[in-house]
């Protein structure tokens, strides 16, 4: 465990550079961000599974369709 360790950690500091510039970015207007005249409820993370979204979903779905339209979109 601590040679795969050794092993991911220089990619551990390439994703936090890229997130640091992606956000950077942002920050300075260069990418820019949308916004939506709708209501958006997003459910994920970074995670590979099996941390609840898609319970989690359904839950949503059951509790917002008698009110309002539903729409769900996956990127899976």
């Amino acid at each position: 465990m601590n040679l795969l360790r050794k092993l991911l950690f220089p990619f551990a500091i390439l994703y936090g550079f890229i997130t640091f510039l992606r956000n950077y970015l942002y920050d300075k207007g260069i990418l820019k961000s949308y916004s939506v005249d709708i209501p958006v409820i997003a459910v994920g993370n970074l995670n590979f599974g099996g941390t609840g979204k898609t319970p989690q979903i359904e839950y949503l779905i059951r509790l917002l369709s008698p009110n309002y339209k539903v729409a769900t979109l996956s990127r899976g």
